[in-house]
């Protein structure tokens, strides 16, 4: 055999297989440009958008919010697929705008997933699964599921005390949360001292004018009309609305909540006048803000109710009564606590005004700012509860 002749012949074929696989390799790279440029490009859009849902929620524009949010799910699927954290984190923003808004549909799913997928990633007693976990314990807190918001809050204070330490904002939002429930449940000695410490916390790390602390401020100050200490309800509420009108508008959400909680202080101390003002400004913001027929709404034709009530015009109280019932039925159901408390007040008019009974105390709830909502918080971080501000 003339090796002479089959070396060439071989060396042929090799380069032949050689340029062949360069050239695939060429014509792949040419086709991966397109793929990775379009990759790229919607992460660009999908980070453009979930500002743009943190920009909406930050002014109070709730409805273009939870349009955008519903927007960020979708787009964050196809920028980065279903098990990335950024789809935990446009679950989460989505399942916040809709708790606001008290509508449940789906919620408890988004943020089981959004937990599953953190859980994979940082780990399952992680301050990202905290935050999500806060978010699933104010959503079953709003639907009247008090003992299992109570674990859920729980099990997010322990993991903030663990991770992050308990002199931390984080740790402050769950012990104001936990604060806001029991207050919630009619146990304001409980409350109480949870609504300090947050407080406490609140001031020395983000500051006395701090959108968080006038939460915090707001809160005690719901709890102390619940205790009766109206001259400290006074003046920590009227704080609270300073900051919240300096730093989030006069017509912000969260300045109503203020306006609806001094508004109940005022009242119950006999200054009605003072307080009917207050009411109505807070009942057009919320209007403007969640429509006719939300649950916060609701609560601002409550607090306008009993100013009216106290006031002597009992007729138009019982109006506003029976359009706020008529929103818990439609929204919360029967047997919801907030329903059932505005259904007594309904039915104790006629006889407190017969018979001169004092002023019932409001339901609880009213006058309470949404959950997140709320404080508007960022990506990852939730909204806190805010009942009773």
């Amino acid at each position: 055999m003339d090796l002479s002749r089959q070396i060439p012949k071989s060396i042929a074929i090799s380069a032949i297989i050689v340029a062949i696989l360069v050239s695939a390799a060429l014509a792949w790279v040419q086709l991966r440009r397109p793929t990775e440029a379009a990759a790229r490009d919607l992460r660009s859009q999908w980070a453009e958008l979930a500002d743009q849902v943190q920009q909406l929620r930050k002014r109070g524009r709730q409805a273009e919010a939870l349009q955008a949010a519903t927007m960020s799910v979708a787009l964050a699927e196809r920028a980065y697929g279903p098990t990335h954290p950024a789809m935990a984190e446009a679950l989460n923003e989505l399942a916040q705008l809709r708790i606001a808004a008290a509508d449940f549909t789906g919620v408890g799913e988004m943020l089981h997933r959004a937990i599953d997928i953190q859980a994979q990633v940082t780990g399952p007693e992680s301050p990202e699964v905290a935050n999500t976990l806060n978010n699933l314990a104010q959503a079953m807190e709003k639907q009247g599921d008090f003992d299992s918001a109570r674990q859920a809050y729980d099990r997010t204070l322990a993991i903030y005390e663990k991770t992050v330490g308990p002199e931390h904002a984080s740790t402050a939002r769950a012990l104001n949360n936990i604060a806001c429930l029991e207050d919630t449940r009619g146990d304001h000695a409980a409350a109480e001292p949870l609504h300090r410490r947050a407080l406490a916390t609140r001031q020395t790390l983000l500051g006395p004018a701090h959108i968080d602390t006038a939460e915090s401020l707001g809160n005690l100050a719901a709890n102390a009309r619940q205790r009766g200490d109206l001259r400290e309800a006074e003046t920590l509420a009227r704080r609270a609305l300073a900051i919240r009108e300096r730093s989030s508008g006069p017509s912000h959400p969260l300045t109503a909540a203020s306006l609806a909680g001094l508004a109940n202080i005022l009242r119950e101390a006999g200054r009605t006048a003072e307080a009917d003002p207050l009411a109505l400004a807070a009942l057009a913001i919320r209007q403007d803000t969640y429509g006719f027929r939300h649950p916060t709404t609701a609560a601002s034709f409550e607090t306008l109710a009993l100013v009216r009530r106290d006031d002597g015009d009992v007729d138009t109280a019982r109006q506003l009564l029976e359009k706020a019932l008529s929103i818990r039925r439609r929204m919360n159901g029967a047997n919801h606590p907030s329903t059932v408390a505005t259904q007594e007040l309904l039915a104790a008019l006629p006889a407190a005004k017969a018979a001169e009974e004092p002023p019932a105390s409001p339901p609880p709830g009213t006058g309470a700012s949404p959950a997140k909502a709320t404080s508007e918080k960022g990506l990852g971080t939730p909204p806190a509860s805010a009942n009773g501000s």
